[in-house]
């Protein structure tokens, strides 16, 4: 609508100016005889030309101020996912870091990705894209931006907790945090009291949500749990860190 609006006036354009270069190459007495109704087509080309372009400033303000106010959830939810996705995920971290520390302190592990804990740790931070899910589920709680900054500040420590696993160790060298037989070099203190940490801030993020929309999303990681134990094939070998009953 808006190319046909501009295709009409550039146009319209095009015509008076053609019209005013013959009046401007007209001799003198011919532009002072020309007629009323002549006068009158010009009068109504130029009321017709302001108000296209009248009516194209409006939709453009229109269009501004469309694109311009935008609601906090709206603007986290660019690529968005609903609630109980972004809870699931952070559910999901928050399991992890409880499983981190159980291999820590028992020194079993299924496989060797999870002998690494620092490659364990990027899996939490990474591939949940654990902050966004703070910020993103965030918006999406009642009480305007102070309950949401609130609850993103929250969050993002337990983010930060787990950053301070990956930065305290050099980061051209995974294998230097790896559970062995010898555990992991006098860090382990350092490593299980962040994973604590992480999952503190992550129960305390939960609380600002209803505690029936948690309970539902914790309900369905457990059932998740329990059939992946069901179908395991024995075959394989044994599952070992499993979560306590909860």
């Amino acid at each position: 609508m808006l190319s046909s609006t501009a295709f009409s006036t550039s146009e319209l354009v095009s015509k008076r100016w053609t019209h005013q270069s013959t009046l401007l190459s007209m001799p003198a007495t011919s532009t002072e005889t020309i007629d009323e109704s002549e006068k009158r087509c010009l009068s109504r080309r130029s009321l017709l030309f302001k108000g296209i372009a009248a009516t194209a400033s409006i939709s453009a303000a229109l269009i501004t101020s469309t694109t311009t106010h935008i609601t906090p959830a709206q603007a986290a939810s660019a690529d968005s996912l609903d609630l109980d996705s972004y809870l699931y995920k952070i559910v999901r971290v928050r399991e992890a870091t409880q499983q981190e520390r159980r291999l820590i302190q028992t020194g079993k592990f299924k496989d060797i990705q999870r002998a690494n804990v620092k490659l364990a740790v990027k899996f939490m931070v990474q591939n949940y894209r654990l902050a966004d899910c703070v910020v993103g589920a965030s918006a999406y709680l009642k009480g305007g931006n102070t309950a949401q900054m609130k609850a993103i500040d929250v969050g993002q420590t337990a983010v930060q907790n787990l950053q301070t696993i990956l930065e305290y160790f050099d980061t051209s060298d995974v294998e230097n945090i790896k559970v062995t037989s010898s555990g992991l070099g006098g860090k382990e203190e350092l490593v299980l009291k962040g994973l604590e940490a992480a999952q503190l801030k992550l129960d305390e993020f939960l609380g600002f949500f209803d505690d029936s929309t948690v309970a539902k999303i914790k309900a369905k990681v457990q059932e998740e749990n329990e059939l992946n134990v069901k179908e395991f094939d024995r075959s394989l070998g044994d599952i070992i860190n499993l979560p306590p009953p909860s």
